[in-house]
């Protein structure tokens, strides 16, 4: 990509560009689509990918779950410029962020394993997760369009982790949280 993308922190009026992104990508069934106002809930969780015009072509949010434990979720970029790094960019920025901020785990949930395979990720079972972990996810199920519901439900999604290191290229090895 020759474009410049800068990655960042989602400003106060971003809210409804990172809902477009995930609307973009409806036809991802494993993506989680969130309205606006759902989104500018959890604002600080959320980082953008900008272009030189400050348009937002992707996002992803890192929740922490505890001190230590952190999921990387809605890892979303706009059709266009899909295969161009930008997603590899924003998971870059949410390991280190992970790591400034002393997490040691990162777990994901999704439907494109071998995407996040490449970012280090191993799989695991959804069990090895804290339990209030798997019921915030449970709630956030249905939240979603009903048609969503059953597949989310019924082990459509693979559930993944991997260490955060303090060094500088960071380990793909799995851990417990």
């Amino acid at each position: 990509m020759t474009e410049t993308i800068t990655i960042g922190p989602a400003k106060a009026d971003e809210a409804k560009a990172i809902s477009a992104v995930l609307a973009q990508n409806r036809e991802d069934r494993g993506l989680f689509q969130e309205s606006a106002d759902a989104i500018g809930r959890t604002l600080e969780d959320f980082l953008v990918a900008h272009n030189a015009k400050s348009e937002v072509l992707g996002c992803a949010g890192l929740h922490l779950d505890s001190a230590v434990l952190a999921e990387i979720y809605a890892v979303a970029v706009t059709p266009e410029c899909q295969g161009k790094g930008v997603g590899r960019q924003l998971m870059q920025e949410c390991l280190r962020r992970a790591r400034e901020r002393g997490v040691r785990q990162l777990w994901l949930a999704t439907i494109k394993p071998e995407y996040f395979e490449r970012h280090g990720f191993g799989r695991i079972s959804r069990w090895e997760l804290p339990a209030r972990v798997l019921l915030r996810k449970l709630r956030q199920t249905f939240h979603q369009p009903g048609r969503r519901w059953v597949p989310a439900l019924l082990g459509r999604h693979t559930f993944m982790m991997r260490a955060v290191t303090t060094g500088p290229k960071g380990d793909s090895a799995k851990g417990n949280p």
